[in-house]
């Protein structure tokens, strides 16, 4: 087993893993872009998006806490509802393997990553209707990269893959709070890595999610396009400091029944048709090597423009494990 830490290969890690995050933050919420608001990707987690490490076995551990206090309608306006709090902390442990075997002159990478949040959700739309409340802790919805394939290049280095996100986590249809979200999605990706210099790094990860059908509710969630990027400076051998972001933007609307959510069936978020959920992002992250064996790096995100969804603070704390 190895466990060799750079910055550039470092974050380009964090992205599957922690998926604990979104994944967890927004299950149980009935309101918002998609059944139950949110996505099942963490957007806006990854940074060094085109690389990979060297050969072998590899174990991450990640710890992520999200606040959220009011929900977003179509026109991004305050839905106003009597009480709303969703808090999310999370640790998840990613198992990731690079065979020693190239393809297609790329270096290949599996993964699986097992999320668990603890959900505490307040929730009463008005005071005329029950409260909603409700709290969980249990394994959300796991991440498995099947294959990603990732190509070095004379200061640029990109990769293609695809990303599942399977139905395995805790998920009645009864409950108030949900950690799984009951649906598969499958996304491809392409992401580049660029340094201009040996002190700077530029990167791009374009995304583009499909959901399957929620079979229990028949709820058919929109797809997901989303464009994440980041700009990061090396201020000594050790330390990095940037500034990290994203763009989600759902394409397809929200079906119930075979229909697109509307005011007559009683899921429509806002107004308009549809659910379409929109969001964008940004925040600095500072990460720090101390050893070739093992770095941390904290994050912090905050949620702006949004539509159909709740507004987001997030806390990311990330690290290599030096085993």
């Amino acid at each position: 087993m190895k466990s060799i830490f750079s910055f550039d290969h470092f974050n380009a890690r964090r992205g599957a893993i922690a998926l604990a995050l979104t994944a967890l933050i927004l299950h149980g919420v009935p309101a918002g872009a998609t059944e139950q608001g949110g996505s099942s990707y963490p957007v806006g987690v990854e940074l060094g998006y085109g690389d990979m490490l060297p050969p072998g076995l590899y174990h991450l551990a990640y710890y992520s806490h999200a606040r959220a206090a009011s929900l977003k309608g179509n026109a991004g306006q305050d839905l106003g509802w009597a009480r709303y709090r969703l808090t999310a902390d999370t640790i998840s442990y990613r198992l990731q393997y690079v065979w020693n075997a190239p393809l297609l002159g790329a270096s290949v990478e599996s993964a699986l990553v097992l999320p668990f949040p603890a959900v505490d959700l307040e929730k009463r739309v008005s005071s005329a209707l029950p409260d909603t409340s409700g709290n969980r802790f249990a394994m959300t919805d796991p991440l498995i990269v099947p294959l990603r394939l990732a190509w070095k290049g004379e200061g640029l280095n990109h990769s293609v893959g695809l990303e599942i996100v399977a139905p395995f986590g805790a998920y009645n249809v009864n409950a108030r709070v949900n950690t799984g979200r009951n649906y598969w999605q499958f996304a491809p990706a392409y992401a580049l890595t660029y340094r201009p210099s040996a002190a700077t790094a530029l990167g791009l990860k374009l995304r583009y999610g499909m959901n399957t059908k929620n079979d229990d509710t028949h709820y058919q969630s929109g797809d997901e396009l989303t464009l994440e990027y980041n700009a990061g400076y090396k201020l000594s051998p050790a330390m990095t400091l940037g500034l990290q972001g994203y763009f989600f933007r759902q394409t397809t609307d929200d079906k119930l029944n075979g229909q697109a959510t509307s005011a007559t069936n009683g899921r429509l978020i806002g107004s308009g048709s549809g659910n379409r959920g929109s969001v964008n992002t940004i925040g600095p992250f500072l990460s720090y090597r101390f050893s070739p064996r093992f770095a941390v790096t904290a994050k912090y995100q905050q949620d702006f423009d949004v539509k159909n969804r709740g507004e987001f603070r997030r806390f990311w704390l990330q690290t290599l494990l030096p085993f």
